[in-house]
């Protein structure tokens, strides 16, 4: 289990960064490492790959049946999906089939993105050109689930994978108008059956929890504002100017989010850690909206220790990475040298280590 997952990991790694540029066939999210061991074992448990593929010497590939049958040919790019399908490309086009050749996916398609580490739905795209002496190109794009069956319609729209839910086996979707002129408030969630668990009402979503096993929460952005929701569009942290949300922590039975209140007019974007003078202070929240910390300052992580700083009434403390308060605000300044870190006190400086055990 532990080497299958390790593979995985790799593999999905490699699909977001390195495969998208070779071919235009890769994830959007990457589950691995993050899915339960339940699912593994689960999959584990599906008939295995009935067929192989075989390369021929002008560099195509077949997929041939274990007896050496030819399936089918005139293959490039091909590979197995966790072991239940080919996604190759045929005459130019991208497509999916099973190992008996049925097609799930037809060959017609310029894209094809789907998360290997799932067996999941693909998101494919049809790329075309504004006009024949245009170079530009323009897209659409659709999902098809694994049994070969429409869940949202070629359209003039972008769509990327946000959350696969292990426990129920599903998949969930953002999509978004490519129009610019109508994308004011018209990107939702939809889930793998074709219902959108959040109607296209705001201008971005971004999944802050994909594939944790646990329901989803987005940062959801309108008209300079953003808030806290989860995927059934209830609202957590309301829409406000200058606040930024990431997940805090998933290890509780609720969650823990990182809410910022960033300087006004910042159009700061990424992680806290990166965006720390954007920063005016900082609380932590869990998935109910109850407060949990408040910081007059940015909430810092230390380098070498799952250990975070806040401040309150011009004093430093320090909290644990699920929120709990490890030594109470009492320090006038601190220092982070990686391995060693030093709180001051009373203009003395005290190493971390002998204020609190740090094995």
């Amino acid at each position: 289990m532990t080497n299958k997952l390790a593979l995985l990991t790799s593999i999905s790694i490699l699909s977001v960064g390195a495969v998208s540029a070779i071919t235009p066939a890769h994830a959007t999210i990457s589950c691995a490492g993050y899915l339960p061991n339940s699912y593994f074992e689960r999959i584990e448990n599906n008939d295995k790959f009935a067929g192989k593929l075989v390369k021929q010497a002008n560099d195509t590939q077949q997929l041939q049946d274990l007896n050496g049958n030819i399936i089918i040919d005139n293959l490039t790019n091909a590979y197995i999906l966790m072991d239940t399908y080919v996604l190759a490309k045929q005459h130019g086009k991208y497509g999916v089939i099973n190992a008996a050749g049925k097609i799930i996916v037809p060959f017609k398609y310029d894209e094809i993105q789907t998360e290997p580490d799932i067996a999941t739905s693909f998101i494919v795209s049809i790329h075309t050109s504004d006009d024949a002496s245009s170079a530009k190109n323009t897209s659409k794009q659709g999902i098809i689930n694994r049994h070969g069956d429409w869940i949202y319609p070629l359209a003039d729209v972008h769509i990327q994978h946000a959350h696969y839910a292990p426990d129920y086996d599903q998949d969930y979707f953002i999509v978004a108008k490519n129009t610019v002129a109508k994308n004011n408030g018209l990107t939702g969630l939809l889930d793998d059956r074709g219902y959108w668990a959040i109607m296209p009402q705001y201008d971005v979503i971004n999944p802050l929890n994909a594939c944790t096993g646990e329901p989803l929460y987005l940062q959801a952005s309108l008209q300079n504002k953003t808030a806290l929701i989860d995927q059934n569009n209830d609202v957590i942290i309301p829409l406000a100017a200058n606040q930024h949300i990431e997940l805090f922590n998933s290890y509780g039975d609720v969650p823990l989010f990182l809410r910022s209140t960033l300087v006004a007019g910042s159009t700061a974007e990424g992680m806290s850690e990166d965006i720390q003078d954007d920063i005016e202070s900082a609380q932590i929240i869990d998935a109910n909206g109850k407060l949990i910390l408040s910081s007059d300052t940015p909430i810092r992580k230390l380098l070498y220790h799952q250990l975070y700083t806040y401040k309150q009434a011009g004093k430093i403390g320090v909290i644990n990475d699920q929120g709990n308060v490890v030594l109470e605000p009492q320090f006038d300044s601190y220092r982070d040298d990686a391995d060693k870190v030093w709180f001051e006190k009373n203009g003395e400086m005290l190493r971390l280590n002998s204020l609190i055990d740090l094995d």
